[in-house]
């Protein structure tokens, strides 16, 4: 069973407990997942609705990062260094989101979101590093918000922006490849930006 289909099956309850698995387990494509979900959103196939969407994924991926960071509070950095390869957590990826957290914690909180597996691994280094949870919290649960919003939302208007292409292909289909490439361009570059700020020797966020 594939993953879109597990929450399609199991509705909100099935968004809530993939987005909280991907801090564990590391192979939810949380992305796309979004991404689809806000597509049948905006079907007449699915039941979902899109508030409603925002705010399972939004607890869901909550929920995950608050148990990976009481996980890395508890165990410490040896445990996980040792044992991270059985849950997908390279060294490599490891020392680069402890160096983007040394650097600046809360802006590396709401922005490494958006970077796939460190968005994953930074609880657990928040959590290894102490981070106060008065601190925690709040910055978490705004980014988990604006993370899945951004992708339901955009899942949502890609389906109606190809509604409407469709029906009006003529007129809208080369503005539509335009826009869409502009999209994806430009979230490549902010991704491969915020990756190389976890280089050694870049400057601070």
């Amino acid at each position: 069973m594939g993953f879109e289909h597990f929450a399609t099956a199991y509705g909100y309850t099935g968004v809530f407990v993939l987005l909280a698995l991907e801090y564990v387990i590391l192979i939810v494509p949380g992305e796309t997942l979004l991404t689809t979900v806000g597509v049948l959103s905006h079907t007449s196939q699915s039941s979902f609705n899109l508030p409603l969407l925002i705010v399972s994924a939004s607890m869901g991926t909550f929920t995950g990062s608050i148990l990976t960071y009481l996980i890395g509070r508890m165990v410490g950095r040896p445990v996980i260094q040792r044992f991270g390869k059985y849950i997908f957590i390279s060294e490599k990826n490891l020392q680069k989101t402890e160096r983007l957290f040394q650097k600046q914690a809360t802006w590396t909180l709401l922005i490494t979101k958006y970077i796939a597996v460190i968005r994953d691994i930074i609880p657990y280094v928040a959590g290894v590093n102490k981070l106060k949870l008065k601190i925690y919290i709040p910055i978490q649960l705004i980014a988990s918000f604006l993370w899945t919003s951004t992708f339901l939302l955009g899942g949502n208007l890609l389906d109606q922006l190809g509604l409407s292409v469709y029906r009006h292909w003529r007129i809208e289909l080369i503005p539509g490849i335009l826009l869409l490439i502009g999209i994806v361009m430009c979230y490549r570059i902010i991704h491969k930006r915020l990756h190389r700020l976890g280089e050694p020797g870049d400057e601070d966020l």
